[in-house]
């Protein structure tokens, strides 16, 4: 029933009757707008503009644990040259996901662990003076 109530609207809730008529009219002048025109009269024009980024930040990937890949987000707040490498518990470099100039904003790489072995892995992000590291477990 478009959420309204079934029954005896006016009788038992006669205080609210005329709120949900009114709904009830709006609804409907929305509904025959669209099938008439094909447009939604909610929908208004949105234009994306930059993205104002005011720290750096590594998030923790996702899904963790994981089997084969996972997903690293980072935002990073001014244009840098940026580093993220992923190390093995030795310390070991096993793979680098960024070695480049970024601009200002969020970034998401995937790590794809099907050649490493099951086990604990760390990644480290390096931009500018910002440096961060987390954990994370490839279990196979």
């Amino acid at each position: 029933m478009g959420g309204f109530p079934l029954g005896d609207l006016y009788h038992w809730f006669p205080d609210k009757y005329a709120q949900w008529k009114l709904q009830e009219a709006a609804e409907n002048t929305r509904i025959n707008y669209w099938l008439t025109t094909g447009r939604d009269t909610i929908i208004v024009e949105v234009k994306e503009g930059p993205l104002l980024v005011d720290q750096f930040e590594l998030g923790q990937n996702y899904p963790n644990p994981f089997n084969p890949s996972t997903n690293i987000r980072f935002t990073i707040k001014s244009s840098q040259f940026t580093i993220l490498k992923v190390f093995d518990v030795l310390g070991r470099e096993v793979a680098s996901l960024v070695n480049e100039e970024l601009n200002p904003g969020s970034y998401e790489r995937v790590f794809d662990g099907s050649r490493f072995a099951s086990g604990v892995y760390f990644y480290r992000l390096h931009s500018g003076s910002f440096t961060q590291t987390k954990k994370f477990v490839l279990a196979k």
